[in-house]
Parts: C-alpha cells; sequence; structure tokens
C-alpha cells in the first residue's frame, strides 16, 4: 500500500502583503500529478490546510476542487485533519459531499466518519471517534487509521483532572491512541497516525517550534514525545513544523510545508513523503522533491551597488535584502532596488555609525516637545541612533498639516 503524506498548505497565506494563489495552484497540480505517476492509495494531510479561521471562498474552493481531483472521483482516497490554524467546524463542515468523492475530513477531536462502499474497490468498513479502517479490493489487510486533528485545552478540559496538566495530558493521548487501536484495529493492518502537534523524540530533544510559527500549548504542553506514540503503529504522519524532518528512531515524520512561507525557511528544499507499507513491517519511505513554487532567500550587502548584483544574481528566488548602510536609504535607491528585483518582498537597513559602537543614548522625551522632534526621537530609539532623512521628515510635517488642516 502506498501512501503520499503532506501538510501545512495555508490556502491564502501571503509572504507579507505578496500573493501566493498562483505558487499554491501549481503545488497542487504537482501533487495530484505525483499521485498520478507514483499510483498513491492514500493522501494525507495533517492540517494546517488554510492559513486563517476564516479562510476565503477563493482559498476553500482551490483546496476543494483540488482534493475532489487528486481522488478522481473515489479512484484514490484523500483524508485531511485540522491544524492549529484552521476552524475544526469548519473542515467537518464539507465532509457530506467530500466523502461520495472519495475525500474525508477530520477538523474536531472526536470526528466520526460514517461506514460506506466508496466504490467496487474501497470500502469505509469501520469507524470510530478519530479512527478510520478502510478496505481495498487490491490488498488482503485493511488500513488502520488513527485521526488527531489539532487539540487544545479547552477541547481536553473534561479529560483530566487538576495537577501536572503537561504529564496527564500525554498520559490521556498515549492512553487514547492505545484504545483506540486495541478497540478497532486488533486484526493484521497496516497501521498509521495522522496528527497535528508538535512532537519531540524525548524530553532532551533540543528542536524547537521556529518563531514565525503560532505555537502549540496545548494547557502548557511544550510537545508530545515519540514515546507515547503507540508501538503498533507503523508510521506517524505529522504536520505543524515546516522542514520536512524525521523524530527520533522510528518512523515519524514532519512532511513540512509544499511551500516557504517565512524568511526562516531561508533555502529550505520542499518535498511530499511516500510510503510504501504492509503489515508488521517497517515501512520503506521516500522523500519527493517539490519542483513548484519560488524558495526564499534572506540576501545580505554592504551597499547599494553590491545589492543590485545580488538581485540580479538571484531572480528565482523570494527575496528579503539586509542592507548594510551608514544612512537611512533613500527614496530613489528604495525604488532602485525594488524595480531591480521583481519578488523582493523587504529591505531592512542595518545602519553603521560610529553612534552603534558605543551604548545608544537617550533623552526623556517631554509631552510638550513639538511633534517633529517626538517623530524624530521616536525614529531615533527605533533605527540605531540614526537621524530621519529629511525626506522623512518633510513627509511627516505634510501629515502634521492635513491632521491639523481637517480638526
Amino acid at each position: 500500500m502506498r501512501i503520499l503524506h503532506t501538510s501545512d498548505f495555508h490556502i491564502g497565506k501571503k509572504l507579507y502583503s505578496r500573493e501566493r494563489t498562483e505558487e499554491q495552484q501549481a503545488f497542487l497540480e504537482e501533487l495530484s500529478a505525483v499521485c498520478e505517476r507514483e499510483k498513491i492509495d492514500i493522501v494525507l494531510v495533517a492540517g494546517d490546510l488554510f492559513d486563517t479561521f476564516n479562510p476565503s471562498v477563493a482559498s476553500m474552493r482551490l483546496l476543494y476542487d483540488f482534493f475532489c481531483k487528486i481522488a478522481k472521483g473515489g479512484d484514490r482516497i484523500v483524508i485531511a485533519i485540522a491544524g492549529n490554524h484552521d476552524s475544526a467546524d469548519r473542515i467537518d463542515m464539507p465532509e457530506s459531499f467530500a466523502r461520495r468523492n472519495g475525500v474525508f475530513f477530520a477538523g474536531n477531536f472526536d470526528s466520526v466518519q460514517e461506514p460506506m462502499r466508496l466504490n467496487e474497490r474501497i470500502t469505509i468498513e469501520k469507524t470510530a471517534p478519530g479512527y478510520m479502517q478502510l478496505r481495498f479490493a487490491d490488498y488482503d489487510y485493511p488500513f488502520q487509521l488513527i485521526l488527531t486533528p489539532f487539540v487544545n485545552e479547552q477541547r481536553l478540559r473534561t479529560c483530566f483532572e487538576q495537577g501536572n496538566e503537561e504529564q496527564l495530558l500525554r498520559d490521556y493521548l498515549q492512553n487514547y491512541w492505545q484504545q483506540t487501536l486495541e478497540s478497532n484495529a486488533s486484526e493484521r493492518g497496516v497501521k498509521v497516525l495522522m496528527t497535528h502537534l508538535f512532537v519531540l523524540e524525548n524530553e532532551d530533544d533540543q528542536r524547537r517550534e521556529p518563531e514565525d510559527e503560532n505555537a502549540i500549548n496545548i494547557g502548557g504542553l511544550s510537545a508530545i514525545y515519540s514515546e507515547n506514540i503507540p508501538q503498533e503503529v507503523q508510521y506517524t504522519a505529522l504536520g505543524h513544523l515546516h522542514r520536512c524532518q524525521r523524530v527520533g528512531k522510528r518512523e515519524i515524520w514532519y512532511s513540512g510545508s509544499p511551500l516557504a512561507y517565512s524568511f526562516a525557511e531561508d533555502e529550505q528544499q520542499k518535498y511530499f513523503l511516500i510510503a510504501d507499507i504492509e503489515p508488521e513491517k517497517s515501512p520503506i519511505v521516500r522523500k519527493h522533491k517539490i519542483e513548484s513554487g519560488l524558495p526564499i532567500k534572506n540576501l545580505v550587502a554592504s551597499s547599494v551597488e553590491e545589492a543590485l548584483t545580488l538581485l540580479q544574481d538571484n531572480q528565482d528566488y523570494w527575496v528579503q535584502l539586509h542592507l548594510k548602510t551608514p544612512a537611512a536609504i533613500s527614496y530613489e535607491q528604495s525604488t532602485m532596488l525594488n524595480e531591480a528585483h521583481t519578488h523582493l518582498v523587504q529591505i531592512i537597513p542595518e545602519i553603521e555609525s560610529e553612534d552603534n559602537v558605543s551604548n545608544r543614548t537617550g533623552r526623556i522625551v517631554e509631552l510638550q516637545d513639538k511633534p517633529v522632534e517626538l517623530f524624530k526621537e521616536y525614529y531615533k530609539c527605533t533605527n540605531n541612533n540614526q537621524e530621519p532623512s529629511q525626506e522623512l521628515v518633510d513627509l511627516f510635517k505634510e501629515i502634521i498639516n492635513r491632521k491639523n488642516e481637517t480638526d
């Protein structure tokens, strides 16, 4: 049985103000092509389908249409869960129409699918809260899946009493997963867990959530440990971290996001994970390099001239430019840099002056100071003690004058 594992689509997400819709459509097209070429039986999408609780109609249409395209009317199964960016109820909502096309959603912790015969090849033969068992005519064993969407403290508050909530929740999930397997998946089959949580190998694992990602802290819990996952589980499909990585020595994997969504993902290669699994055997897992989408790159330059050269040499990236400069960048320089690169997202001036060598000193800003003086002091405090350019000061004066005229 062949499974494709992916996650963290973040449909609708922008890179600052830059649209990524075309790139998102491109990786979905690539996903569809990979499924055909690799003869994938099941696609697992481990959360963060959208970037917000209230995605646009266009974002929802894009995702749902492609899921149906990938499933091919039930010739292939697509199963997706909610992540911490998703509304659990919204993810559950399209279930009634989607499942007829071979697409299944689990938004809530206790989501239950309905048993059904999808077609001559595939049957959803057994279900329970957070569990699905599928039977394919091609195989003499079932596919047994535990689904655990992102859960927070409020949703699990009734599951444990006061005490060490970190350990209690780890124990709860471990027992829940174990009991789910024992109650529903006792027979020989392919056993998989899909969840959207922060998972570490153990308490000594130094892996951290990236600062740009919404931290998952469930009731103060920093992480679930790999030892909490039942040993019977042959493959764990994780979502949340955007870098493709394995957790420990077992087959516990983050697929990572298909696109780079922040400059913390500088030059990060993206993958789909493909796993060939048979009962009671170790899966064969391989990375499939994603070709679509622009990678992200941080460039550092010591002058405008050097920056222009670097931008010219890195046209096929989304770029964040760190420009070391003795003074504020002029409007003309900013325009020149932006015109040199279509995908230049942000210019970060790193102003170097003699004042920065020593500790910054300032004065107490009096409330009766004139607005322009207050603005200059604020600018210096937030820009390494550098004075604002005259152009910027003039612009501020113009804004103040307009405000006074309307008062």
